[in-house]
């Protein structure tokens, strides 16, 4: 009879799709055998709550940053985030989403969204479904609000052994802390040329090749004026700014290169080639997401991190400044300081890639596929 195993994530931002992603096609590569269903919580809750909840998030994360990093802050505590998580998990249950769940019957859940631990932990609970339960952290903190479902749980996945004394402190088993690193894994080719991957882009590949990820649809604007530096001082460099499905970003950077003849800055919308991207970069410049923070971390490209909007993306820079992975900058003056520094001079860049190269969080799949297995069978 087939394992089942579910996964959920919820839309806020692409980071948590993305990981659910990567689990749900590496498990499928490993055993074709295993019935997976992915879903986004968002989709399956009451409309008007999933969407008045984005667009909260996203307000607060845009506008008002101290307003997000104090509810962040209050609501990191074993009390307040119990409030919170029997709240939010009470609004976002319905028939609809019973029934997906309970029709799947899962053996096993994967939550990358502490939403989706919240609500199996209920409905195991309840007598809903009777599944195990994984919850893989996709920052570099665990907030207490990812701990709902502990009490149920085999394992939680997160970023760092140094989360353990964290985690232990807001009353976790030590037993099922597995600092594995946040796991993903890009499709790669072992045949795959640099060199050719350049020139596609039309450069040379005589300068060093910042990949910009510019935001996206969450933040995308908050970008432009670093960008604008870059291009305005034609740093030695070339440059491709990703805009994701942000139109008014991309274009307003396509009018930038036009009006300063930046013939070293190439500009893309939405894309899903981030791997090929990465191998041929020199470094990154983007916000301290967790999953871009990862990838980063993975293809041991330095991440110079800007816009960050405080709660999970503060512990997420303080993480990759602590061990030499990259730099956060605040500021556009200091932001160009630092980049003239490297254009000419890759001593730093190639510092932050040795510090990442003694990192071995690219092996968190792969033991998050072991885990899961040997929990399936026992």
């Amino acid at each position: 009879m087939k394992k089942k195993i579910l996964i959920t994530y919820a839309l806020y931002g692409n980071g948590h799709r993305a990981i659910a992603e990567y689990i749900e096609n590496y498990f499928k590569k490993q055993d074709p055998n295993l019935e997976i269903l992915s879903i986004d919580l968002l989709k399956y809750s009451t409309p008007i709550i999933g969407d008045l909840s984005q667009k909260i998030s996203n307000f607060l994360i845009l506008k008002f940053p101290i307003g997000w990093s104090l509810i962040y802050n209050l609501f990191d505590s074993r009390i307040s985030s119990e409030v919170a998580s029997r709240f939010t998990t009470n609004l976002f249950r319905n028939k609809k989403m019973k029934k997906v769940i309970t029709d799947f019957n899962p053996d096993l859940t994967i939550s990358t969204h502490f939403f989706g631990s919240s609500l199996i932990d209920l409905y195991n609970k309840k007598g809903f479904i009777n599944s195990k339960l994984i919850t893989v952290v996709t920052d570099y903190e665990a907030h207490a609000l990812w701990l709902k479902g502990s009490k149920h749980e085999q394992a939680i996945i997160v970023g760092d052994k140094d989360e353990i004394k964290n985690l232990v402190k807001k009353g976790v088993n030590p037993k099922i802390i597995k600092p594995y690193g946040i796991p993903i894994h890009p499709q790669t080719s072992s045949d795959f040329d640099v060199k050719k991957a350049i020139k596609k882009y039309g450069f040379s590949g005589d300068k060093p090749i910042c990949l910009f990820f510019g935001g996206g649809s969450v933040g995308g604007m908050m970008s432009l004026p670093y960008i604008k530096k870059m291009i305005k001082e034609n740093l030695n460099m070339d440059i491709i700014f990703v805009a994701g499905k942000n139109k008014q970003s991309k274009d307003k950077v396509d009018a930038l290169i036009e009006e300063y003849n930046a013939t070293n800055v190439k500009t893309l919308g939405f894309v899903n080639n981030v791997p090929e991207l990465l191998q041929i970069a020199d470094f990154v410049v983007s916000k301290p997401g967790g999953a871009q923070t990862t990838e980063c971390l993975y293809f041991k490209k330095p991440i110079i991190m800007i816009n960050c909007t405080g709660g999970q993306e503060k512990a997420n820079y303080k993480y990759f400044e602590r061990n030499g992975f990259g730099k956060r900058f605040r500021f556009t003056f200091t932001f160009m300081t630092f980049m003239k520094a490297i254009s000419n001079n890759k001593s730093v860049l190639n510092k932050m890639k040795n510090n990442m190269n003694k990192n071995k969080s690219e092996q968190a799949m792969e033991k998050l596929y072991k885990t899961s297995i040997d929990i399936l069978k026992h």
